[in-house]
């Protein structure tokens, strides 16, 4: 029995709660947890947040640092680390324009639980924005990022088409798996995340403007947000101004970068708070990517320009 068919015995076993999930949004996939142990349900559409939200995806349940897989051939559409409530995320876009977002990527040191194991723990090196993957490539390793510190360990494991509109995932997850791990006992993560338009409108967050001691205002609010979702400032709330302790949660940033510690968030601070968030300025475009990483985009642009020339080498030719 091959996948399509599977998926399509699984929707009319569950047609009666398939709601907006029509079985021609079943997409072919590899399953995007590694290893043979987890469990999952169909969990899409659930209340979460005391009934003020519907559950978008699906939460695969397995243990940290367990791989995280491509679903599909295509690019890293972008990687967001870390926001408060969905933590790290690596989205996929595939050829024909459906995407695949992987939310609560890890953030511990292995063996942890600090938040403090940053990007090197998260995804592998080399995963950035517009770099080409292939389905079963490793991309990073499962966690419990953002709000799911408050839960177990899992992915959460969305899809949607090319206009943006939610697919249940779970149909193209049980064919992908052979329906291994499914399972209608697995308990609910209770895990609130935002919806798909929520975390596109907190990434177009850009730190555009240099901060330093004294300074108040919305940016700088905007600042200790991104910097308490990394642990990093400690003050229960974001006051908007820009004091001691914000001065020491930068300096704390700027060393875990390797950066001069002058508690003054500068062009190259700036430039690598808005790399962690998957943004840049267009002012300041030259995004702060580590040295493996630079070589990684450069391998995809040359291979994307290889595939342009063979294109109208192919078109000169006339076949």
């Amino acid at each position: 029995m091959n996948q399509r068919t599977y998926a399509l015995l699984i929707a009319l076993f569950f047609l009666p709660t398939m709601a907006s999930a029509a079985v021609d949004t079943l997409r072919t996939i590899t399953f995007p947890v590694g290893g043979s142990d987890y469990a999952y349900r169909n969990d899409f559409l659930e209340p979460r947040g005391g009934g003020t939200r519907q559950h978008q995806g699906t939460d695969i349940i397995t243990a940290k640092m367990t791989p995280l897989i491509a679903s599909v051939d295509g690019y890293v559409n972008f990687v967001a680390n870390p926001q408060a409530s969905w933590g790290y995320e690596v989205e996929l876009q595939d050829d024909e324009g459906y995407t695949y977002d992987y939310l609560h990527v890890n953030n511990d040191t292995p063996g942890t639980d600090d938040g403090m194991g940053g990007v090197a723990n998260a995804y592998v090196n080399g995963i950035v924005r517009g770099v080409r993957v292939t389905r079963g490539q490793l991309l990073g390793w499962v966690g419990d990022s953002g709000n799911a510190e408050e839960t177990v360990p899992h992915l959460h494991f969305e899809m949607h088409d090319p206009e943006h509109k939610v697919i249940n995932p779970f149909f193209s997850l049980s064919a992908a798996s052979g329906g291994k791990g499914v399972s209608s006992s697995v308990p609910s993560t209770g895990a609130v995340e935002p919806t798909f338009d929520e975390r596109k409108a907190a990434l177009r967050y850009i730190f555009s403007k240099t901060l330093q001691e004294g300074a108040e205002g919305s940016e700088v609010r905007q600042l200790q947000l991104t910097l308490k979702a990394m642990k990093y400032f400690t003050y229960p709330v974001a006051t908007g101004y820009y004091g001691e302790i914000t001065r020491d949660a930068v300096v704390a940033f700027q060393k875990k970068k390797g950066l001069t510690q002058t508690g003054v968030a500068d062009q190259l601070t700036r430039r690598a708070l808005n790399t962690e968030l998957g943004t840049w300025d267009p002012n300041d475009y030259v995004p702060f990517y580590s040295e493996a990483e630079t070589r990684a985009l450069k391998i995809a642009q040359l291979q994307q320009m290889i595939l342009t020339l063979q294109a109208q080498l192919k078109q000169m030719r006339g076949y």
